[in-house]
């Protein structure tokens, strides 16, 4: 038993020494940012928090085939901004990937050297601009009636990439927030999604609360939020992010 325990006790002090190695690489040393931008020079309206550029450094095991290189997800904010302080410099391949827009790199798609070459090093900045499956834009803008309703109305185009074609839209919802961060939405007050079809295009769409809103003296964020499907009888139409969110603009009230 004595035997047993020196050998685990061994074990254990040889596991603390390779731990306590000095870590000889240099920390993450950069900052890159930037925005995605809508074919109209518009920042995009995205989903809290989503996951739309890929990044894949190609610096790093440079001319040793046996080396694998992942990819990285950075992480968009909902005007479409992003930034990471915490960066590796070096050489990526970056694109915006699986979001609520056309594919971006249509010559290379889901290949290892899609998308664009970007040298990281410092701040550095890198913008995209994409173009979504539909535009959204407020006809009037959220406001309460006497009883403390919300309405609102909205019109939608759908938007069309050169050698691609349209998907079809879904559903939309109003989500309101007494947060600016919109995934906090507060679900009581637009119940059941409302269903879209293609030939609502460029009609005016109204919106208005199930409910009276909870609180008065406070501020509340809105915006609407459309969804599109793959094209009926066009699997092709299936792109990468298919589904994903489309946004107006978020608005903020404040409510007396």
């Amino acid at each position: 038993m004595k035997t047993v325990s020196k050998y685990i006790i061994f074990l254990f002090c040889c596991v603390l020494a390779v731990s306590c190695e000095i870590d000889n690489y240099d920390g993450p040393d950069a900052t890159i940012q930037g925005n995605l931008y809508d074919h109209n020079g518009q920042p995009l309206q995205v989903i809290q928090g989503a996951g739309y550029i890929r990044a894949r450094e190609i610096s790093w095991g440079k001319g040793n085939e046996n080396v694998f290189v992942g990819n990285q997800t950075l992480y968009v904010q909902q005007d479409g901004s992003y930034r990471n302080t915490k960066w590796f410099s070096g050489e990526y391949r970056m694109l915006p990937y699986a979001g609520n827009f056309f594919p971006y790199d249509d010559e290379k798609l889901d290949a290892d050297d899609a998308g664009e070459l970007v040298k990281i090093s410092g701040t550095a900045t890198k913008d995209f601009t994409v173009t979504p499956y539909l535009t959204i834009e407020w006809v009037k803008k959220p406001a309460t009636t006497a009883d403390y309703y919300l309405e609102c109305s909205v019109r939608f185009k759908r938007n069309q990439k050169a050698g691609y074609e349209m998907p079809d839209v879904r559903e939309a919802w109003l989500r309101v927030s007494r947060s600016i961060n919109g995934a906090a939405a507060d679900g009581q007050y637009f119940k059941v999604k409302m269903d879209l079809t293609n030939d609502m295009e460029g009609q005016e769409i109204t919106f208005r609360t199930d409910i009276p809103l909870k609180y008065t003296g406070i501020d509340y964020w809105i915006r609407v939020q459309m969804d599109c499907k793959t094209a009926a009888g066009k699997p092709e139409t299936n792109y990468p992010g298919m589904g994903q969110a489309n946004y107006t603009t978020i608005e903020k009230i404040h409510v007396n």
